[in-house]
């Protein structure tokens, strides 16, 4: 067939998931862009970058390890799984840092008040990841560490908390805990790419 000696299967499905990745990547540099370049918009708070770099590495890894894919059997479900994976990746980044920042004073009353939503959706990630990583077999489901499994856990019941309590002093230790954490487990995990 003509189209298989043009584009891979990979390389095909791969084309609607990077187009939404790079949506969410964008809207997270622009916000942060806006952030540094506007002297009159809403003041930074840490907590509130330190989930956005988060987002940032997230949303890099996710990317990363979708190479990972070219050379798994694509199906019409495996497909549906990555691209509402993408898409949710997506609404957390508008979230994070949205598009319009004209009514926001600063951006510690924005995370407060949209706590809900960034750690919902944050859940709703972590739930999906558990989907997604059972929708490439169970073997490969069951091949994973036990460390995938407590890692997955705490960040869901992490967030929940999250959800529930505006204690700053929970949002700032959480906050960090989880960057460092993930980034240390981005490295063992993905450093790689093979």
């Amino acid at each position: 067939m003509i189209w298989s000696l043009i584009v891979s299967q990979f390389e095909y499905v791969a084309v609607l998931v990077s187009i939404i990745v790079g949506l969410a990547l964008t809207q997270i540099l622009r916000g942060v862009g806006r952030m540094v370049t506007t002297k009159d918009g809403p003041r930074a708070y840490w907590v509130h970058l330190v989930w956005t770099f988060y987002l940032f590495l997230l949303i890099v890894m996710f990317w990363w390890w979708e190479f990972r894919l070219g050379t798994v059997e694509w199906s019409l479900g495996l497909y549906i799984v990555v691209i509402l994976y993408a898409t949710l990746l997506f609404f957390v980044s508008l979230v994070i840092q949205p598009s319009d920042t004209h009514k926001i004073t600063n951006f510690k009353d924005y995370f407060y008040s949209n706590r809900r939503w960034i750690f919902g959706l944050l859940i709703a990630i972590w739930l999906w990841d558990f989907v997604d990583t059972y929708s490439k077999g169970a073997d490969h489901f069951a091949s994973l560490s036990t460390e995938y499994m407590v890692y997955n856990a705490s960040q869901i019941v992490g967030c929940v908390i999250g959800i529930k309590t505006a204690n700053e002093r929970y949002h700032e230790i959480f906050s960090v805990i989880f960057v460092i954490y993930f980034v240390t487990w981005m490295y063992r995990t993905f450093f790689v790419m093979s």
